[in-house]
């Protein structure tokens, strides 16, 4: 009996894709190469909902796709997720000296770790879980984006600066933005990385 192997999901191509850029990106940024620097400080003045907008980024986040996240007349909810991916890793990486792209830590993960870290007493922080509540409740994506960039660069002001998957975010955008997807899945998923117990894991894995 042969095995079916099941074709990716745009989804899945999404994720894999902004973990390549981002990898590469952030190994160049973190080796302080002129042009990776360049190009995060140009993805930073972009606006994460405007995709296509600037030309001097669209190399980086939407050029050489993979056909099928690729749009035709109109961009693509793939690319505006690719897009919005890389201008939030832009600005969680600045000026910080570790990477801020982590594999397999989750937007609800890294919201606990904020809240935790922010929190007295043992309690944690209410006003960083409301973070995350705001851009749940967004009623339109440049809304949640607003949100989201403003959550990032909370991440990114720690003492200890708190790290994110952008392939899995990218991933969680892309359902997000596309109707045909449950995006019930998604926000719950995050809900349930927020109010679970941490991990006791002694390394990361950084991609």
């Amino acid at each position: 009996m042969t095995d079916t192997v099941r074709a990716p999901s745009r989804a899945d191509l999404v994720k894999e894709e902004v973990r390549k850029r981002v990898t590469s990106l952030q190994r160049a940024y973190l080796q302080d190469e002129a042009d990776a620097v360049a190009a995060l400080a140009q993805l930073r003045r972009c606006a994460p909902d405007e995709p296509g907008a600037d030309p001097t980024v669209w190399q980086v986040t939407i050029g050489g796709l993979p056909e099928a996240l690729q749009g035709r007349r109109d961009i693509s909810d793939a690319e505006r997720a690719v897009h919005a991916a890389l201008v939030l890793f832009a600005v969680h990486q600045q000026s910080n000296p570790v990477p801020m792209h982590q594999a397999k830590v989750g937007l609800g993960s890294a919201v606990q770790t904020l809240a935790n870290a922010r929190g007295h007493d043992g309690a944690p922080d209410q006003a960083s879980i409301r973070r995350l509540h705001q851009v749940v409740l967004a009623t339109d994506p440049s809304g949640r984006l607003y949100h989201l960039r403003g959550l990032i660069t909370l991440l990114r002001s720690e003492s200890t600066p708190i790290p994110l998957d952008y392939g899995q975010l990218a991933a969680d955008l892309y359902r997000l933005f596309d109707p045909k997807h449950n995006s019930d899945s998604v926000v719950a998923r995050w809900g349930r990385e927020l109010h679970n117990r941490p991990r006791d894991t002694t390394t990361g894995e950084n991609e």
